[in-house]
């Protein structure tokens, strides 16, 4: 009995991140890991490790039609400079992460330069596997005016994440997650996270080989997720006591985006570590209120 629950859940894990769904792989957290992080003989360190093997897995798991424009782009920080990787710094981080993994990286800085992302998604002028948004609590991250851009844009996300791309995004309150509010209000980010004992869980450590808890407690982390998870698991915990989630992420399996997921999504039992990524989130909230 015991062997048959543990294939049951790495098979479930290994559905969770596979790279066979049709929506896209999502990673959230209330972290500011661009922020306490480093790189060291052309390897990253600490937070910067984390977003490394996020993006990594991101990537294996996107589903979206190619071809691709640039494999990432980065949203609310400035370009600083081929080769330049300032510590403490959100543009820094990600370009050391797309350095080390050997993928093409454009960035987006400012309300304007956002707006214009978007612009070019929906005409088809630019195609990213993935898109990174830089968070808050470190130097070259998003601002107010950035933030707004983003919710502004959340039905842009939610198409893009229901086209199989990719996301990754970071910090804490409007400004990081308004989008998320705008489009999932049972799904809070709310202000509260434990640095000190956070860790992992089965899911983060598949999601993430080689991470370990000191490399995403490396510095404060200052939010958490509650409410409706849906299909979205808690790949790391902090170390309050209760614990909250303070990463949490799925792979979208069975189509749809956000707010237009499929009719046929698999049932609440399956959801602990199959996940039905985003979309599920709005399956599960239309089904409350029905």
């Amino acid at each position: 009995m015991k062997n048959n629950i543990k294939l049951a859940a790495a098979t479930s894990l290994a559905l969770l991140f596979s790279a066979g769904s049709w929506a896209g792989p999502v990673i959230l957290g209330g972290d500011d890991l661009t922020d306490h992080g480093s790189r060291s003989s052309g390897a990253n360190l600490q937070g910067w490790l984390y977003i490394e093997k996020a993006i990594a897995n991101l990537y294996s798991a996107q589903t979206r039609p190619g071809p691709f424009t640039v494999d990432i782009v980065a949203l609310g920080s400035a370009d600083p400079g081929a080769g330049v990787y300032p510590g403490g710094n959100a543009g820094g981080a990600i370009n050391s992460v797309a350095n080390v993994l050997g993928r093409s990286l454009s960035f987006y800085d400012g309300a304007t330069s956002i707006n214009s992302f978007f612009s070019g998604l929906a005409s088809g002028t630019v195609n990213p596997a993935i898109i990174w948004i830089a968070g808050t609590g470190a130097s070259n991250d998003l601002d107010n005016s950035e933030g707004a851009a983003l919710t502004a844009n959340a039905t842009a996300i939610d198409n893009f994440v229901g086209s199989g791309g990719g996301l990754i995004a970071h910090g804490g309150g409007s400004i990081a997650y308004g989008w998320l509010s705008t489009l999932l209000p049972g799904l809070i980010e709310a202000g509260g996270c434990t640095a000190t004992g956070a860790t992992l869980t089965a899911a983060g450590q598949a999601a993430f080989p080689g991470l370990t808890n000191s490399d995403i407690s490396y510095g404060p982390c200052h939010s958490h997720f509650e409410g409706n998870f849906g299909g979205l698991t808690t790949l790391a915990f902090d170390g309050a006591n209760p614990q909250r989630s303070f990463i949490i992420g799925a792979s979208g399996v069975g189509g749809g985006s956000i707010t237009q997921p499929p009719g046929n999504v698999p049932e609440p039992a399956s959801l602990a570590l199959l996940g039905i990524g985003l979309a599920g989130l709005g399956a599960l909230r239309r089904r409350k209120t029905v």
